[in-house]
């Protein structure tokens, strides 16, 4: 009678430990570290840095991509001088690798030079300027390039989710930077 106590109380020792092996592992675990290493932090945090390198209001897109993200990140990327400085807004999901949405902004001073042969489409925003779709700039990414208030947006997104995220998705997204 002893041993058929002792088999379930087992059991469940062995699933408590497992438990709590589990749950510390879970608790060291952060997504997110190794983007915290490399200078990103909380997106407002890093909005407020930018906007005061650049002495300029930087507006962000309102709307997002129809994807899920569990993680939204953001950094200054401020190098030597400023000829390749530019603010910069991760959105990724730690559960699905193909959701990785990016924001590049820039001074239309320092804008990234896209080559003509990197152009795949010219589309017209509601403000009537043109934005530059390109699926071959970034390897692994498509591109949507515009220029707002003095800055120059680079929207990218997964190739992965083009069925999902397509160049007119894009383009209501730049459409909702109102400056």
């Amino acid at each position: 009678m002893k041993n058929n106590r002792l088999i379930p109380f087992l059991l469940f020792l062995i699933l408590i430990s497992i438990s709590f092996f589990s749950f510390s592992y879970a608790k060291e675990y952060r997504f997110d570290k190794n983007f915290l290493d490399v200078g990103y932090k909380e997106v407002h945090e890093a909005l407020k840095e930018s906007e005061k390198h650049f002495e300029h209001d930087i507006v962000l897109p309102i709307q997002l991509p129809p994807i899920v993200f569990t993680h939204n990140l953001g950094r200054l990327t401020n190098l030597e001088g400023n000829q390749n400085d530019y603010f910069e807004i991760t959105y990724l999901n730690q559960n699905l690798g193909q959701s990785h949405y990016n924001i590049e902004i820039r001074p239309i001073n320092v804008k990234v030079k896209i080559n003509e042969d990197k152009i795949e489409r010219t589309l017209k925003l509601s403000n009537s300027n043109e934005a530059i779709f390109s699926t071959t700039m970034m390897q692994g990414f498509n591109i949507l390039a515009f220029e707002k208030g003095g800055f120059q947006y680079l929207l990218s997104i997964d190739k992965r989710v083009s069925d999902e995220v397509t160049p007119e998705t894009l383009v209501e997204i730049a459409n909702s930077v109102n400056y």
